[in-house]
């Protein structure tokens, strides 16, 4: 029973970072799924009506079928014009199968009971089923919905085919079986599904990873990271963007070999890892080139003081490996509520940086501007070049 509960509260943890984390993705399989279901139930529901007018004498639909084909036919429509938009927002995904869900069952419900009143046709299970099986809502509220609906059910078939003891029993056990077979089957199914999205997350991140330094983000990886962050931050932007460089690292590499080398990328490595939060995104982008983009900090003079004991500490630990002294060039950029373009970000944490290596190669040097957008850059080029032309 411990075990039992134990794997319940894993499971539990495991589908709340599956929800957190892959919004996006389980959006964009409800939206697929949404439309291949619209368009499946359209299909079933035309060769229905073709088979009942044709196979049954006096066949006379009843209104329930009639609305259930356009509500399927505006679905399939709607969700195939926003999936092929390439929109996928998750709230709005959610809603779309939700109220697909809903109008579905209170359409199932119309033709089980009424109907059918007389006959033991009974689709709830089928469909709950389907349900459960297809689209992804959190367990919990897909076991209310799924919940609702079928006390609903069994009450309707309590009440209106009271006077058909045989249906009306055989429509409640198969319900309540349903339900039962739903509930086993969601959660095989959010299973499947949390384990191959963690198992892709992990491959993904292994594949954002730099195969020398694993717990540093390769260039793919950080730009991915960065993006990330931009887009929840924009338009209020507080960070400071580094960008690093040894000097002379060639020379290191051809006199000491290329072991060595290595070392002293670990060194860094170890360095900016032990110095800034794990919150902060932090890649390596080339060689001996690094990137820090530290959220939140943006004091001058706090900046200053971190770069510069970044440069020490990896000297002095490079130094301890056996190679000769190693200085850094560092260019910083600082962001103050402000929308951020990552291009432009780099571009000018890059320019700071060989700004700083221009002012010598011998010492740690560092260079730190503040963030301009490429729109102010672009207004001071075309004065530059009016005064000129003056």
């Amino acid at each position: 029973m411990h075990k039992l509960i134990q794997h319940y509260k894993e499971l539990r943890e495991s589908e709340k970072k599956f929800i957190s984390d892959g919004k996006r993705t389980i959006a964009k399989s409800n939206l697929k799924t949404l439309s291949e279901m619209s368009v499946a139930g359209i299909i079933l529901m035309v060769i229905d009506l073709i088979a009942g007018f044709a196979l049954i004498p006096g066949f006379v639909p009843s209104a329930a079928h009639i609305a259930l084909l356009p509500i399927l036919i505006v679905f399939a429509v709607a969700s195939i014009l926003y999936r092929n938009a390439g929109k996928n927002s998750p709230r709005v995904v959610t809603a779309m199968c939700l109220a697909f869900e809903i109008i579905c069952y209170a359409i199932t419900i119309q033709i089980d009971i009424f109907a059918h009143q007389m006959l033991a046709a009974c689709f709830m299970p089928m469909i709950i089923i389907v349900f459960s099986a297809t689209i992804f809502f959190p367990s919990r509220m897909q076991n209310i919905i799924n919940e609702i609906f079928t006390i609903t059910f069994v009450l309707c078939t309590l009440f209106y085919k009271v006077d058909y003891e045989w249906a009306w029993r055989y429509d409640v056990f198969f319900a309540i079986a349903g339900f039962g077979f739903a509930t086993a089957l969601g959660y095989h199914f959010r299973l499947a599904q949390i384990k191959n999205f963690t198992s892709k997350m992990r491959y993904k991140s292994l594949s954002m990873r730099d195969p020398l330094l694993e717990n540093i983000y390769n260039k793919r990886g950080y730009e991915d990271a960065i993006d990330n962050y931009l887009v929840s931050k924009n338009p209020n932007v507080n960070c400071a963007f580094i960008v690093l460089d040894l000097n002379n690292f060639k020379h290191i590499n051809d006199n000491y070999g290329h072991d060595m080398g290595d070392q002293i990328l670990r060194c860094m490595s170890s360095t900016l890892l032990s110095l800034f939060r794990d919150s902060d995104i932090i890649g390596r982008f080339g060689g001996d080139e690094f990137i820090v983009l530290a959220d939140g900090l943006c004091d001058e003079e706090s900046i200053e003081k971190k770069c510069m004991y970044i440069a020490e500490l990896i000297g002095r630990r490079a130094q301890e490996t056996g190679a000769i002294k190693v200085f850094s060039s560092l260019g910083a950029v600082i962001c103050e509520g402000q929308n951020v373009d990552f291009e432009r970000l780099f571009e000018l944490a890059d320019e700071a940086m060989y700004e700083a290596k221009e002012q010598g190669r011998d010492a740690d040097r560092f260079v730190m501007r503040r963030y301009t957008d490429s729109a102010d850059r672009s207004f001071k080029k075309k004065e530059k070049n009016a005064d000129e032309d003056f």
